[in-house]
């Protein structure tokens, strides 16, 4: 599966994405078996994060989430549980 990972206007750090890398994976293998790409972005508003994830799956679905969170972790966390 192919992740693209970025932050609006934020700096998104190697720890940050393999978190994302490695929970989107279990979470998504859980539901389909083939998922072709993912695309997560995380950006702010006000004094939250915001966290936007699309993955595409093979089938031709498209699932998408957002969270906000005061904690750039628990917004993607939060996202992620959608």
């Amino acid at each position: 599966m192919q992740y693209q990972i970025s932050g609006h206007q934020i700096d998104v750090g190697a720890a940050l994405s393999t978190h994302v890398e490695v929970e989107l994976s279990g979470v998504v293998e859980k539901y389909s078996q083939r998922p072709t790409d993912a695309q997560v972005v995380f950006s702010r508003s006000g004094h939250e994060y915001v966290c936007e994830c699309t993955v595409h799956l093979s089938t031709g679905l498209t699932a998408q989430a957002k969270a906000h969170a005061t904690e750039i972790y628990a917004a993607f966390d939060a996202c992620s549980e959608k």
